[in-house]
């Protein structure tokens, strides 16, 4: 049996808007939203228990179960995966937890995600958890005496180990890389936004792909100031990648790319390519205006694009919701009248389920870790 899935009250879902008008025009479009999104909803639960979901993967060493997934730098790391439904259509997510949290903090939103269709990775991530021990060192790691350089490390060497396992999840024909997703509350926010930002400043080798397949991410109350993870140096102009393009499926991916010229350098700026979700629960001041900020800083690189080309018609992809409550990141998820699983869910459909990035097996060295 699925999870009642209710839409949440209309209108929250939407930019920061400052005049009575564009706001009112907002709400009308999420009032239309709400019956479409609740009448899809009403036939897709009809056919909710016609077919059993494939049964989740834990992999965390235990009897009985697959071995944790081995860092390039020995961090034996457990996770849980949720496999998708839809082959070659399949959306892939990554939840990364909070600060002092681990893959239990979504127990809920995980199999709601994978009720949809999509597939799912939760990891421990390094110091949390069950993601502990390192190979060839005695003392394990823990999260309250991390260091910077070892948060540096969740983005280079956790989240390469996790991508790899879902590049042979796609490879294997069992989803879209092109469609990938990250979901973070708190320090995890920290780690999305650093990694999408990695992951779109890796240039291809000749015709071979290596990034670019970060397409969207939920930020839940993000962190400023996150050891070793500035928010501010993973928003900033700085270094941003820019070459030429020759890759057809990559110059469709860009916005403005019908009215882009591909016969000299472009700028990859993720700020503005990547679809964004930030959720912050409003009785904490602090948080709040974390989460502004944020959505300020990637919405500003959005507006400058714009004037380039004012013609043009893009779909709305920046969102941000201030809930009633005083919790946060993930302690937010399964909190009764948010609904913001079902928010997530819908997000997911709108920007990356609907979208066309055609499936492609792609070229994967071997892994170097030990596993």
């Amino acid at each position: 049996m699925s999870a009642r899935r209710v839409f949440p009250p209309a209108g929250w879902l939407s930019r920061e808007c400052s005049s009575r008008p564009v706001a009112l025009a907002l709400a009308a479009v999420f009032v239309q939203l709400f019956f479409y999104v609740s009448a899809a909803i009403a036939q897709d639960e009809k056919g909710d228990d016609d077919e059993a979901l494939p049964p989740a993967v834990e992999m965390d060493g235990k009897p009985g179960n697959q071995a944790k997934l081995i860092t390039r730098d020995g961090v034996e790391l457990a996770a849980t995966y949720y496999p998708g439904t839809k082959g070659r259509e399949t959306v892939p997510i990554i939840l990364l937890h909070i600060f002092r949290g681990n893959r239990n903090d979504f127990s809920e939103l995980a199999p709601y995600l994978q009720s949809l269709g999509h597939a799912v990775l939760v990891p421990d991530l390094r110091g949390h958890g069950d993601s502990t021990s390192v190979r060839g060192a005695r003392v394990p790691l823990q999260a309250d005496i991390l260091s910077p350089t070892q948060f540096g490390r969740m983005v280079r060497f956790d989240m390469e180990r996790l991508k790899y396992f879902l590049l042979q999840k796609n490879n294997a024909g069992e989803l879209n890389i092109e469609k990938l997703c990250i979901v973070g509350g708190g320090m995890g926010a920290s780690v999305a936004m650093t990694w999408a930002r990695l992951d779109w400043n890796r240039p291809p080798v000749g015709n071979r792909k290596q990034g670019q397949d970060v397409k969207a991410l939920v930020l839940l109350s993000p962190e400023m100031n996150t050891p070793g993870l500035p928010l501010a140096a993973a928003v900033s102009e700085r270094n941003l990648l820019t070459l030429k393009i020759w890759d057809p499926q990559l110059q469709k991916v860009l916005k403005y790319s019908n009215e882009m010229d591909f016969t000299v350098p472009v700028r990859l700026d993720f700020r503005a390519e990547v679809s964004m979700l930030i959720v912050v629960g409003k009785s904490k001041s602090k948080s709040v205006r974390y989460a502004k900020r944020l959505h300020t800083m990637v919405q500003h690189p959005r507006t400058v694009l714009k004037r380039h080309f004012p013609d043009v018609k893009v779909e709305k992809d920046l969102f941000y919701g201030a809930l009633d409550t005083s919790l946060q990141g993930t302690k937010m998820l399964g909190a009764r009248g948010l609904n913001l699983e079902q928010t997530i869910g819908k997000f997911i459909d709108l920007r990356l389920v609907r979208r066309a990035l055609p499936w492609k097996a792609r070229q994967m060295d071997p892994y170097s870790g030990q596993n």
